[in-house]
């Protein structure tokens, strides 16, 4: 993690791992990154000496932090099982206006077993009920000061722009251009994958990577996430539904893959997702 004089405001959680927040692997990805995000919201707060979240931009409109970029790496949640007692450390800072960065540890006891970066930035709706509407907000009587995203966050944001504009040929270890693409497509439930900001929650797009990993290749096994990248680049309102691509390597190929997520009403980019994986067969690699 990078000093602690790149973040102004750090917070530590400790956990029993029980049947909430483990899944068939270990501890769940999709927990930890909806607690990550949590952990965040609350930082936000103390960031900016609130006792809640409770955010408007300067029109008055509700703001919520959104997640533009997450980056997970050394993940090794198997470890994590049944009784098991862990930590969860964060650092958030302010990077601009609207932008904020954090760092979270996962600990069992002195042991790291995973980090994450989320990038976000504040944002509201400027057509009430329309989640495409949905753009970047400025707070309303913050004071608190902007410092440099530390560099493992400056990599990231530059990787987030680069992806969004389509301008890249390798990354993630996948060639772009020898990549075979199958479709999945899903419609999200209101109950379920949208949160209490009416939004498609940014920890179900993982969710709906890991159905169409499932359901596309074939697995009879499930494999232990070590990395993973999440960009994203807008939302879509109830009752709309999503097409996800799943770009592989050669054929069978399930270590990596890269996933696309569109917007079937309009075939807008929602998100591109990047993940690394071992399987249970080879599960002796590091």
């Amino acid at each position: 993690m990078p000093t602690t004089s790149a973040f102004t405001v750090s917070r530590s959680e400790t956990y029993l791992a029980s049947m909430p927040n483990l899944a068939f692997t270990g501890l769940s990805e999709n927990w930890l990154l909806k607690e990550c995000g949590h952990q965040h919201w609350l930082a936000l707060a103390q960031l900016h000496d609130r006792p809640l979240p409770d955010f408007v931009d300067e029109q008055g409109r509700i703001a919520y932090a959104a997640f533009t970029a997450v980056e997970t790496w050394n993940l090794q949640l198997e470890a994590i099982i049944e009784n098991r007692s862990f930590q969860i450390h964060t650092r958030i800072g302010r990077g601009g206006q609207a932008r904020h960065y954090s760092e979270h540890e996962v600990r069992l006891g002195d042991r790291l077993v995973g980090q994450l970066a989320l990038l976000s930035t504040f944002v509201s709706r400027h057509v009430p009920g329309d989640n495409r509407s949905v753009s970047k907000a400025c707070l309303n009587g913050t004071q608190v000061p902007a410092t440099p995203l530390p560099e493992a966050l400056q990599a990231l944001h530059a990787d987030n722009r680069r992806i969004r504009s389509g301008d890249w040929r390798s990354h993630f270890g996948i060639d772009r251009q020898s990549t075979e693409a199958r479709v999945f497509n899903f419609t999200p439930c209101p109950d379920i994958d949208f949160n209490g900001a009416d939004l498609l929650y940014f920890a179900n797009f993982q969710a709906m990577v890991e159905r169409a990993e499932w359901s596309l290749l074939g697995l009879r096994r499930p494999g232990h996430i070590r990395q993973r990248e999440l960009h994203f680049y807008g939302n879509l309102n109830i009752s709309d539904s999503v097409q996800l691509r799943l770009h592989t390597g050669q054929s069978g190929h399930r270590e990596l893959h890269w996933c696309e997520v569109y917007r079937r009403s309009d075939l807008f980019k929602l998100a591109d997702i990047f993940t690394r994986k071992i399987h249970l067969s080879d599960c002796s690699r590091p």
